[in-house]
């Protein structure tokens, strides 16, 4: 979780032996798009999610719960948020469990954010590979205005049909359609899934 009294996190430790990690918002980044990739089991998508979180270490010598259990603390670490943890937020989340709540995808609409972070805080994301933290970016993210394309995308996707009609619903419609997520690409969902995929893999483990 963000703060702004405590150092962003660089190092993990496995074992009591801490080591260097990449957190930088790209690897990050290329750790989502890797959890959308419907081709590759679970199992692999560890695997290859410590190599990429952990570039200057082989892999060959830490075993895969190890390897696993690091992959989990940068889950828990990345996805940790101020907000919305009360046990009341949670009951009033499942009631409104139709409405999303990050109806954006990191790769889909990487265009949309690049050209919003220019637009808001004359950052560009290309020249901050391998140096914005990614809990930096994603405060920065969070804090876009309504007048960038990013949010007004993300307003457009929620905003309801109801109350529409003629010329107006159909604009809306189409303009829903052209900006639709593919499935299961949601920041939501992708969280969800790498939860799964852990909950999974934990449950295997304890029947073995």
């Amino acid at each position: 979780m963000f703060s702004l009294t405590e150092n962003l996190e660089e190092t993990i430790f496995i074992n009591s032996e801490e080591y260097e990690v990449d957190l930088s918002f790209n690897t990050v980044l290329s750790f989502y798009e890797l959890l959308e990739d419907q081709e590759l089991e679970s199992y692999e998508k560890i695997i290859l999610a410590f190599r990429l979180f952990l570039p200057q270490e082989d892999p060959q010598t830490f075993t895969f719960e190890q390897q696993y259990e690091a992959i989990e603390g940068i889950r828990e670490y990345i996805q940790a948020t101020p907000y919305g943890n009360s046990e009341e937020d949670t009951e009033e989340e499942e009631e409104n469990a139709d409405k999303p709540s990050k109806s954006f995808s990191y790769s889909q609409d990487a265009g949309a954010i690049y050209a919003s972070f220019m637009m808001d805080y004359g950052i560009d994301l290309l020249k901050e590979k391998g140096r914005m933290h990614f809990l930096t970016f994603k405060a920065l993210l969070e804090g876009l205005s309504d007048k960038t394309y990013f949010q007004r995308i993300i307003s457009l996707r929620n905003e309801p049909l109801t109350g529409k009609e003629g010329d107006s619903l159909t604009k809306l419609v189409d303009a829903k359609d052209y900006f639709a997520l593919d499935d299961n690409q949601t920041v939501d969902q992708l969280d969800d899934q790498m939860g799964s995929v852990f909950d999974m893999l934990k449950n295997k483990a304890q029947n073995e």
